[in-house]
């Protein structure tokens, strides 16, 4: 893990296009950057493509992030995950690609360590269930946190569809669960 001095100064390094530092900032956030990617599609060359595609846009546009005003990771975060977006988009425009269950169970563990494995299969099965329209919307706001503006400027719809589509995935789990326990 880096400390934020050791951060900000490879991010300082990569403004000045240093290769090395380029090379340590990619390695260091490559599997976070990995497993956004591969919620997106299940073809390990193309989330490869998509983490490089990703890095690429950060490093092209790393001048413009400020160190003292910012959190590195939440903004490298937003730019893979709209660049995994646009390549879901332009692959079929009319279909939203569904969560892998695995992918989900990564975030969902790491969001809530205290849940037991068992609950949080359960949990994750019955968002599998839902529509992709709703499992895509759920997991930007819930898991990667995106507001529902965010989400409906990278999804093209309306905040008001982007809150019915949370409310009802949670409307949702809380009757599934109601019916489990």
């Amino acid at each position: 893990m880096l400390r934020q001095h050791e951060l900000n100064d490879i991010i300082n390094s990569c403004k000045s296009n240093n290769a090395k530092a380029q090379e340590r900032l990619y390695k260091h956030y490559f599997a976070l950057m990995y497993s956004i990617c591969k919620r997106f599609s299940e073809n390990q060359q193309t989330v490869i493509s998509l983490v490089n595609e990703g890095f690429l846009k950060v490093f092209r546009n790393i001048q413009h992030f400020d160190t003292g005003k910012g959190n590195f990771e939440s903004w490298a975060k937003k730019i893979i995950t709209n660049t995994a977006i646009d390549h879901a988009r332009s692959q079929n425009k009319n279909r939203l690609v569904e969560l892998e269950e695995d992918n989900v169970r990564d975030t969902a563990l790491s969001v809530s360590a205290r849940n037991s494995n068992h609950i949080e299969e359960e949990v994750l099965y019955l968002i599998k269930k839902m529509g992709p329209v709703t499992q895509r919307v759920f997991s930007l706001h819930v898991f990667e946190g995106f507001s529902h503006k965010e989400i409906a400027q990278i999804l093209g719809m309306a905040e008001s569809t982007s809150r019915w589509h949370v409310s009802e995935a949670r409307k949702n789990l809380r009757q599934q669960a109601h019916k489990i326990y």
